[in-house]
């Protein structure tokens, strides 16, 4: 019986994907290597208004776009199929302040899929600028923004060389990445692969990360995220935080980083809160299967983060961070201290940590690898490789 019924689903989605009325750009305008800003909103309103489920197609060429929104609410599902190449403008000035180069609002039910490829022509201008880093995030747009969309499936597609993050996601619910990759130097600052924030239920999953910051970083009030068959590297690994910086922040609860791997990252995995911060809570965060290679802190929390001097380290974080579970990590790191719970002296330090199965080595000049812990007792399980953090050296 079941197989019937999911034979009659797969018919039933044949015949929708079949009955989608069809949106080229190429039929309001678009040519290769012309701009399609107007091509592209004008298709997008058609396709927005269609009763029944619709397809906008970007076909396969290059194509030039300044800036787009894709704004809903749309009257029924629809699918942007991009297997062309969007290069967006090489200068920032050319974006208006505050607007990002593509962005989805208010979208439900939405397939972003296709073979294409998203060109944000970062080194152009954008990452060799010498203004000061809170001017350039202030100037400077992601390739891709959602903003409170549901229900949705980004897939295929290729993003490159941002001018800031590649992908942005606020307030989204049930928003899944599949097959995704990101593509930008080691070298590109600020060009975190996927931030999310304000957001549940999210997933992402049988994509590769390679950038020159956080391949994916957690920000405040995210719940129920499921990140699983990512490569990251090169970048700075997967972040929760950084937390506690600004008032009001909500915590963050479920994350779920399952069969990942990292080669020549910055970290692993990764929890960072702000001393002299403001209270949050990180909460039932699950690190599973991970695979690390050369990388320089495969499993951190760091609740002492103070990049550029920006904080006051002789005042605690009150960020809470509990219920962190740590299972089969192996590979090699690049530091001695292949484990570091550097945690803070307020909410007890870090509390109810498990640790168990732990593989990691370190060939190196600075000693043997170890397991380092700071205002944290975790509880360890099974194979540990280095060994446990003593008593002693747990206590702070």
């Amino acid at each position: 019986m079941r197989s019937i019924s999911c034979l009659v689903f797969a018919v039933f989605a044949f015949i929708t994907i079949v009955q989608a009325e069809v949106f080229d750009i190429t039929n309001f305008g678009a040519k290769p290597d012309g701009e399609i800003s107007q091509a592209l909103n004008d298709a997008w309103a058609k396709a927005c208004a269609a009763i029944e489920p619709s397809q906008l197609i970007i076909p396969k060429g290059r194509f030039l776009l300044n800036v787009v929104e894709f704004k809903g609410p749309c009257k029924a599902p629809i699918e942007i199929k991009i297997d062309g190449t969007l290069v967006g403008p090489e200068d920032p000035a050319t974006i208006p302040k505050g607007v990002q180069w593509i962005t989805f609002s208010y979208v439900t039910g939405m397939t972003l899929s296709g073979s294409g490829m998203l060109d944000g022509v970062g080194a152009a201008m954008a990452w060799a600028t010498n203004v000061p880093k809170a001017a350039v995030k202030a100037t400077l747009q992601y390739n891709l923004s959602f903003n409170f969309v549901k229900d949705s499936l980004i897939t295929g597609i290729t993003t490159k060389d941002s001018k800031h993050f590649h992908v942005n996601l606020m307030t989204c619910t049930n928003v899944t990445f599949d097959n995704f990759h990101v593509s930008a130097p080691a070298e590109s600052p600020n060009t975190d692969g996927i931030h999310i924030g304000w957001s549940k239920n999210i997933t992402i999953k049988n994509s590769v990360i390679e950038t020159g910051d956080d391949c994916i970083s957690i920000g405040d009030g995210c719940e129920s995220l499921n990140i699983e068959g990512v490569k990251c590297g090169p970048g700075h690994g997967i972040s929760v935080g950084s937390l506690g910086k600004n008032t009001g922040e909500k915590p963050v609860i479920g994350v779920n980083v399952k069969n990942c791997t990292f080669v020549g990252t910055e970290n692993g995995v990764r929890i960072k809160t702000w001393p002299d911060s403001q209270p949050g809570e990180v909460t039932e965060m699950h690190f599973e299967d991970l695979k690390m290679e050369k990388v320089n802190n495969p499993i951190i929390i760091e609740q002492e983060y103070c990049p550029h001097g920006e904080c006051v380290k002789e005042k605690p974080s009150l960020v809470k961070v509990h219920n962190v579970y740590i299972k089969n990590v192996v590979g090699t790191a690049n530091t001695p201290e292949v484990v570091k719970l550097r945690c803070s002296t307020a909410n007890n330090g870090c509390e109810n940590v498990h640790i168990s199965g732990i593989n990691l080595t370190y060939d190196g000049p600075a000693g043997k690898a170890i397991q380092e812990c700071h205002n944290c007792k975790p509880v360890y399980e099974g194979e540990l490789n280095p060994p446990g953090c003593t008593p002693a050296a747990s206590a702070a």
